[in-house]
């Protein structure tokens, strides 16, 4: 089974993955400091100057990569305008949208190749190369009750587990903060009632998350990989039935045309998706102290009249969760069929995807592509604040 899951995860994620072939061993930055989130360091760094005071005229450059649509780069583009407001004129900011300086694949070899300082990372995007930081706290059915619960827990356990920081930097990467995107559910082109997965036999699907694959499989489903800028075209066509993705996904792609069910499995989903606020690393060695509060204040720490008194990413979620919900409603006013799992029936596909085997075999996966018990650690530790969060 392992093997199986293993075969499987390569062969749905080699599209997606191919750009990073070239970067495996992409930058030799060193272990960081526990100073910063992740352990960033603190003090200057490669890209030079790191203690330049201010005043000095000196300007640090952002170029910040988006690669979707709203709320994501409205909101992000008022963090880092707000960033340089505050900057007193120390940083500038270009911001590129829809991919045109770097794609979602291509973000990591970007980074370490300076071609932008700032991006945001789906972790869906990001299993092979970042295993630590986009597939533990991200597994099916791993617990998480909340979208903003997410986002926190995942940078408590960057906050306490060195080593995510120092994947991260094998690519020339921090991390700063994370914002949720909603729970994932499934979303249908038919209105034939789906309420188990015996119920998917026939249907041709796309999970954007690997590990459903073989369950979709055992049941009489196949699951397809399918970029997902090729998703209009296969819904249009036929070619898929659906897919398993946040309520976002349908209007960035334009698949509400196409819908006529969603499977709701609740607040928990069938897991949690979040995006990655990341920042070239030596770009942020680079900075004076001052600035490098700065960068994490906003967009993470501090509370701040300008975002209505939240910080950074918290405004990015009420921007969101305001977005999902006008797309419910209008899923509803075009008379989309509503399917809403009980916890009972959310307990029978959590039985067929074998949840509690499936966690094991991806922790041994990440454990012996490492070489250490570092994804093991943090699994058990997420558990426990899952556990002393939620009750059970």
């Amino acid at each position: 089974m392992k093997k199986g899951l293993t075969r499987i995860i390569c062969l749905t994620l080699a599209l997606v993955m191919l750009s990073f072939a070239l970067v495996a061993c992409g930058s030799n930055q060193q272990a960081a400091a526990p100073s910063q989130p992740g352990g960033g360091s603190a003090g200057g760094g490669s890209a030079g100057g790191g203690s330049a005071p201010a005043g000095d005229g000196r300007v640090w450059t952002i170029d910040a990569a988006y690669a979707a649509g709203e709320p994501v780069t409205r909101s992000w583009t008022a963090g880092l305008n707000e960033l340089a407001k505050r900057s007193d004129g120390r940083i500038e900011v270009n911001h590129y949208y829809a991919g045109s300086l770097l794609t979602f694949p291509e973000i990591p070899r970007g980074m370490v190749g300076g071609v932008a300082q700032w991006a945001y990372l789906p972790t869906i995007n990001y299993p092979d190369v970042l295993p630590l930081n986009t597939r533990i706290l991200q597994l099916p059915f791993m617990g998480l009750r909340d979208a903003l619960d997410a986002a926190e827990i995942w940078m408590q356990l960057y906050d306490e587990f060195p080593e995510m920081g120092e994947e991260m930097a094998t690519f020339n990467m921090m991390a700063i903060a994370a914002s949720p995107l909603y729970a994932y559910q499934l979303h249908l082109a038919d209105k034939s009632e789906v309420r188990l997965h015996s119920d998917l036999t026939g249907r041709n699907l796309v999970p954007f998350k690997p590990e459903f694959i073989p369950m979709l499989s055992r049941y009489g489903a196949a699951g397809t990989y399918i970029p997902p800028g090729q998703m209009y075209e296969s819904m249009e066509r036929a070619v898929v039935d659906g897919y398993i993705n946040t309520w976002a996904f349908a209007n960035w792609f334009g698949l509400h045309e196409f819908l006529n069910q969603h499977v709701l499995f609740g607040e928990y989903g069938m897991f949690h998706e979040f995006f990655i606020y990341v920042i070239a690393k030596d770009f942020y060695d680079s900075m004076p102290p001052d600035l490098q509060k700065l960068v994490l204040d906003i967009h993470r720490y501090e509370n701040y009249a300008e975002f209505g008194g939240e910080r950074g990413y918290e405004f990015f979620w009420r921007e969101t969760e305001s977005f999902i919900d006008w797309q419910i409603d209008f899923a509803r006013n075009k008379d989309n069929l509503f399917v809403q799992l009980t916890p009972a029936e959310v307990q029978i596909w959590k039985d067929a995807l074998d949840m509690e085997n499936l966690h094991k075999q991806v922790i041994t996966e990440i454990n012996d592509l490492r070489g250490d018990e570092a994804a093991t650690k943090i699994y058990n530790r997420a558990r426990e604040i899952l556990t002393q969060k939620y009750g059970s």
